[in-house]
């Protein structure tokens, strides 16, 4: 005989517990807000008057919560503006709401949450009458923790960070990259970059700057950080020339850009302590090679400390050391003249200084480096100097080679005094009418 299942039983036997159950405990309802002349405002509705109450608009809503901010309230209050982000999440007041929690948030020293209540505003709200004011208050927020607001741990203020500020700048020009204050906004995200040893990003961002705001003021000041940057470098015994250059190019750069600024002062006296710092550079390369008995090497470095920076004390001692050098170990030893350009020892002397120049530029290289001439101060020697006077005249190489006494051989060997060839020319090419 076929027997029914239990299983329906037990079904209908827990459904009626489920329902005795919410009978007798109901669950907790949301009042409404109803705002009573003579009465104030009024909670309708739900079963327990301490249900969260929400007005039944979003306008009603936002009027209970700024009565309560006006009351001094301001823990009522700001849980009324969360409230009504959370009831009437497509209402307009949702900014209004937002902008006062940051408000709020703010006056009670909460710097971090109130920056998170305006950026909500701003993600969530673009087109609002509210989203200027909301970018000026993180903007706000973002400079206190820059000046050194500390950040909180476990409700107490406990240390200041850099790094936040650094990420509040970045989240303030990620919503806003064209806003008016975008310019300042990164000038102050390269600052906090600076102050945590990152000078590549700080540098990178200081360019950046220059280049999308060329004629603001605050490309100005992005300029002078990037000479103060690479000025660092070289005060912390940096041997590489390249920053020594670029931080004196930076400060020249910015004395164009800018000769009525307040730092024009700074940059001068920045530029003459970058000049001292390249005549010991200069010097010392002499010195190093001094020391190591390159006497050749030495006596062109020291010519080239006199050549670049006369009248100073380095080229003072650099002519002292080279009449030094001459009277310990001869004219020969210091003579630093080439012989003729297809003399062995021409072309041994040219080896063995590039072989210097190429082992002071190598990147693993960490001794001195060499002092080079900038090449406008270096003057070749032209063929034109060789040639008879006359302005359409152009000798050729092979001709302004000198002749040997082999090539002035008459045939058979016989040594006759033959007259040396008169210098081929070459006419100028012709030109068009």
């Amino acid at each position: 005989m076929f027997r029914p299942s239990p299983q329906p039983k037990a079904f209908v036997l827990a459904a009626t517990l489920a329902t005795l159950a919410s009978l007798a405990c109901p669950t907790r309802s949301q009042a409404d807000l109803v705002y009573r002349p003579n009465e104030g405002w009024v909670r309708e509705g739900g079963f327990f008057g301490n249900s969260s109450p929400v007005a039944k608009t979003a306008d009603l809503q936002i009027q209970y919560a700024e009565d309560l901010e006006k009351k001094g309230d301001m823990a009522g209050a700001r849980s009324a503006y969360e409230r009504l982000a959370k009831a009437f999440p497509l209402s307009q007041q949702v900014s209004v709401a937002n902008f006062r929690l940051g408000g709020i948030l703010e006056k009670q020293g909460r710097y971090e949450e109130a920056f998170e209540a305006y950026d909500a505003l701003v993600v969530k709200s673009p087109e609002s009458k509210e989203f200027t004011l909301a970018l000026e208050a993180m903007f706000g927020i973002a400079k206190r923790y820059m000046n050194g607001e500390r950040r909180r741990l476990f409700g107490v203020k406990a240390f200041a960070s850099n790094q936040r500020a650094e990420e509040m700048f970045d989240t303030i020009l990620k919503r806003a990259p064209y806003s008016r204050s975008a310019a300042q906004v990164m000038l102050f995200r390269g600052m906090m970059m600076e102050r945590q040893g990152k000078d590549v990003e700080a540098l990178a961002a200081y360019q950046q700057i220059i280049e999308r705001f060329p004629t603001d003021p605050v490309a100005d000041e992005a300029q002078y950080q990037m000479g103060y940057i690479r000025l660092h470098s070289v005060k912390t015994g940096s041997y590489d020339h390249t920053d020594r250059v670029r931080a004196q190019e930076s400060f020249e750069d910015f004395l164009n850009r800018a000769p009525q600024n307040g730092r024009t002062t700074q940059a001068r006296e920045n530029l003459q302590l970058l000049e001292s710092n390249n005549r010991k550079a200069a010097l010392d390369v002499a010195k190093f090679y001094d020391k190591t008995a390159k006497t050749k090497a030495a006596v062109l470095s020291y010519k080239d400390v006199i050549r670049d920076y006369p009248g100073t004390k380095e080229a003072d001692f650099a002519k002292k050391r080279i009449e030094a050098l001459r009277a310990e170990k001869g004219e020969d030893a210091v003579q630093t003249s080439h012989g003729p350009a297809d003399t062995a020892e021409g072309v041994a002397n040219r080896k063995q200084m590039q072989a210097k120049v190429n082992t002071v530029s190598r990147p693993d290289y960490v001794g001195p480096r060499i002092q080079q001439a900038a090449p406008e101060q270096r003057k070749p020697i032209a063929l034109e100097e060789r040639a008879p006077a006359g302005p359409a005249l152009r000798l050729q190489e092979a001709d302004a080679a000198p002749l040997s006494p082999q090539s002035l051989q008459a045939p058979g060997g016989l040594d006759l005094p033959l007259p040396l060839p008169a210098t081929r020319a070459t006419p100028p090419v012709p030109q068009n009418p």
